[in-house]
């Protein structure tokens, strides 16, 4: 009994969420048959059900609401404001028995006599809907009144012909702690494969063994990913309970407003739904109260009486992406900077100097609000502060963007899942530690240009590019002895959740990993620098730095980093320029200043002289187990030559330099276009002229150091017998790397080129240009044409030569 009473419990609640919403739509637009017919049936089984499981106060209430729809199904009610917030606060009942049974709390029924009162009094208010028409009324052979209505739509639904049947994909309900449980375990055997493979790679095994246990570590992928899906939810369930918010808050403030949803189909982690309902709720709240205006202010803004409301979710890389945008009055910076001034957090001369995205980021100061009174929606003292600490405390951002008398809109980017997080591996002498990559804003060394630091009054700052920072070590704040002499330390920009910036100094950043996040022991997250647990692929347990946690136990004297002084030069160019780029100022290796976007660096770092290699006048920089195409090389590299890791958002190259200088914002146009190798034009930087660095040109000159197709495009290469060892593993990742599409024989459609051993293919379309490959050296009488299998100039000239032929 108490299974069957659990699956009410679960199955109500889960019910009610997703009719509080469509109530709403109902509402609006009453000749919708279908949301009216499913309400019924919602509270149809209830009733049913309570009168089985003994629940007579559930029964009592379900009957109730259930008499009120069937009215309205009659056409003999309409459904008007008052009728729709009664059997809300009905359904609102029931969810609150329903908690009250799974968590053995006892709900008082004093109200209940009250809720069926409301229901049963006709509205006899401003009604904004006219009655239903007769054609709108029960269907011929419907059921009237209070009798039984048709049961729910089962699983398989019977067709028109009474013959085949659409079937409902088939779901059961798991605990939570299991799915974790699942989580947990895959990720053991992930790490147990990864211990094998370096076992195997320190042993040798035979090709069999090998071939045996990758088949066995795809299995494992595929299925750590199956697992990791469970943990899925639509954003429709963060969606659910909006509809119903608006309409009451709405109905609270006297306003009118059309809500719209999108992209409810994006799934992001169970947890991350609900880490972002409360931020998601106070935005809305924010925008409803403060942003869509009254409708007669509206009316005279010449605008329409119902604001508009609109939520967009939407999935960006490794990111969900949630906007949430108004069209009221937008957010009044003056205001805003008037009680900066009032609250001490600047004086009058700085106000004047902050820019427009600096007076915006005030709002999210604490206890700072624009509100005129106190009241149940606002001026209580807890604002946008708390919404970006939320965020911020799962590794998201929040960005606000707001035109005055057009509206707000605010941005929330929060990561897919909590569970698997991008991560940076960090040393701090003997130990390694783990830090969240949406904590970290920058990554520099000690010994930088760009870097100075100073001790001030016992504390060390930190000046980077004329901002000032806190510096502490994180060996000095985990009581760990510091390694020297082991090179230039790492300098890590961190955001922690507080919104303060500082810099951590670290021995060196190791690498850069997809983290399996789980927790830590209570003993360990009660030192209060430490988020977690992570198990990184190389099999060693190390703990998550929390990154506010740091910040406060090292006790960082800092301030905001909205008020930061700017530092002269960029404070005039900012004036100056109203359109304009971040650049990197960097020093060429014959000693010429450049410049470069700084969008398209990816990272500073210094290379050892060995990793750089060349071959056949091509120089490649070997990185994280990738060569990539290096330019700017000298012969002969030695010491620590410095490198920009440029990316394209597809492509990487490194660019070799002497030093970095600067970054500085520049003229998104260029004085003077020139267009001329990699010289895309001079930019004016005070009273020089520097050279811009045209990355198209940086790219296309990587390019050509890798084999390609004619025409760029990829030559789909048909390899004829697929049970060819040489073939199967010599030549086609030979031909994938060089950018061709490769298959394997059957044939199945129609390739550019054919390739095979000594004899063509029986099958092969007489169209096809086939290329044969033999085993020695020397053509020793072979009455086709081939080529040896070992010369790649010649294989890779002849499959362009042929595609081309073909085509």
């Amino acid at each position: 009994m108490d299974e069957i009473l659990a699956e009410f419990i679960a199955e109500t609640l889960e019910t009610l969420e997703t009719l509080s919403g469509e109530i709403v739509a109902w509402e609006a637009d009453p000749t919708d048959r279908s949301r009216l017919d499913a309400f019924f049936r919602f509270f149809h089984t209830v009733k049913g059900s309570c009168g089985f499981l003994n629940l007579p106060r559930f029964e009592r209430l379900a009957h109730g609401a259930e008499d009120v729809l069937a009215a309205v199904r009659r056409g003999e009610r309409v459904a008007d404001p008052a009728t729709v917030s009664a059997v809300l606060a009905v359904m609102d009942r029931i969810g609150a028995l329903a908690r009250g049974i799974g968590e053995d709390v006892q709900i008082p029924d004093s109200e209940d006599d009250a809720l069926l009162d409301a229901l049963s009094i006709s509205s006899g208010g401003f009604e904004i809907f006219e009655p239903l028409p007769e054609s709108a009324s029960e269907p011929d052979g419907a059921e009237c009144g209070t009798d039984i209505a048709p049961a729910p739509e089962p699983l398989a639904r019977r067709s028109s012909d009474g013959g085949n049947r659409d079937r409902a994909p088939r779901t059961i309900r798991l605990p939570l702690a299991l799915i974790d449980q699942l989580m947990n375990g895959i990720s053991d055997m992930v790490l147990a494969r990864n211990d094998l493979a370096r076992k195997m790679r320190d042993h040798g095994v035979e090709a069999d063994l090998e071939s045996s246990f990758e088949r066995l570590s795809a299995n494992v992928a595929d299925l750590r990913d199956m697992i990791s899906k469970t943990r899925m939810q639509r954003v429709d369930r963060l969606y659910a309970a909006i509809p119903r918010m608006v309409r009451d808050l709405t109905r609270e403030l006297g306003k009118k407003a059309v809500l719209s949803l999108d992209g409810g189909d994006v799934e992001m982690d169970r947890e991350m739904v609900e880490m972002v309902v409360d931020p998601l709720t106070h935005i809305v709240r924010n925008a409803l109260d403060h942003g869509i205006e009254a409708p007669a202010a509206r009316l005279a803004a010449g605008k329409p009486e119902a604001g508009a409301l609109r939520i967009v979710a939407r999935q960006s890389g490794n990111q969900i992406v949630i906007e949430i945008s108004d069209d009221g009055r937008g957010i009044n910076r003056a205001a805003l900077v008037e009680k900066a001034v009032a609250a001490g957090l600047c004086t009058a001369v700085e106000a004047a100097t902050l820019s427009d995205a600096e007076k915006l980021g005030l709002i999210f100061h604490p206890g700072l609000s624009t509100a005129a009174s106190v009241t149940s929606v606002s001026g209580r003292g807890v604002g946008m502060d708390v919404v970006r600490a939320n965020i911020e405390q799962i590794g998201g951002v929040i960005g606000i963007t707001s035109l005055p008398g057009q509206g707000t809109t605010i941005t929330m980017r929060v990561p897919l899942t909590l569970t698997i997080i991008p991560g940076l591996i960090v040393r701090c002498g003997e130990h390694f530690f783990a830090m969240p990559r949406g904590n970290v804003v920058e990554l520099l060394h000690q010994n930088s240009s760009m870097v100075s630091i100073e001790a001030v009054g016992g504390a060390r700052i930190a000046t980077i590019r004329g901002e000032h920072y806190s510096l502490v070590e994180l060996e000095d704040i985990l009581g760990l002895p510091r390694v020297e002499g082991s090179g230039p330390r790492t300098l890590m920009v961190i955001r922690s959740s507080l919104g303060q910036p500082y810099v951590l100094g670290v021995q060196s950043v190791e690498s850069n990993e997809e983290l399996v996040i789980r927790p830590a022991s209570p003993a360990i997250t009660a030192a209060g620098v430490f988020a977690g647990m992570t198990l990184p692929d190389n099999g060693q347990p190390m703990l998550l730095l929390d990154a506010a946690g740091l910040a406060q136990v090292a006790e960082l004297p800092l301030r905001e980093a909205e008020l930061r002084t700017r530092s002269a030069p960029a404070a005039a160019m900012a004036d100056a320029r109203e359109e304009t780029i971040q650049a990197l100022v960097f020093r060429e290796r014959d000693g010429t200043t450049r410049l470069l976007p700084l969008a398209v660096v990816d990272r500073v770092e210094d290379l050892e002289a060995s990793r750089i290699t060349a071959s056949n006048g091509r120089a490649f920089a070997r990185i994280e187990d990738r060569l990539l195409p290096a330019l700017n090389t000298q012969g002969e590299e030695s010491g620590l030559p410095k490198s920009l890791r440029l990316h394209d958002g597809r492509d990487q190259i490194c660019y070799l330099i002497e030093d970095v200088i600067d970054i500085i914002e520049v003229p998104a146009t260029l004085d003077v276009p020139i267009g001329a190798g990699r010289i895309a034009g001079l930019v004016m930087v005070g009273e020089s002229q520097l050279e811009m660095i045209d990355p198209f040109a940086l790219f296309a000159d990587a390019a050509r150091t890798r084999q390609v197709a004619a025409a760029g495009q990829p030559i789909r290469c048909l390899i004829a017998d697929a049970q060819d060892p040489w073939l199967r593993n010599i030549l086609a990742p030979l031909l994938i790397r060089a950018g061709h599409d490769v298959s394997f024989g059957p044939q199945a459609e129609s390739p550019d080129v054919i390739l095979c051993g000594d004899s063509p293919p029986d099958d092969a379309a007489g169209d096809v240009p086939v290329l044969m490959l033999r085993d020695v050296a020397e053509d020793a009488g072979d009455t086709h044409t081939s080529i040896y299998r070992y010369d790649r100039e010649k294989i890779m000239a002849a499959i362009v030569e042929a595609a081309r032929r073909a085509a």
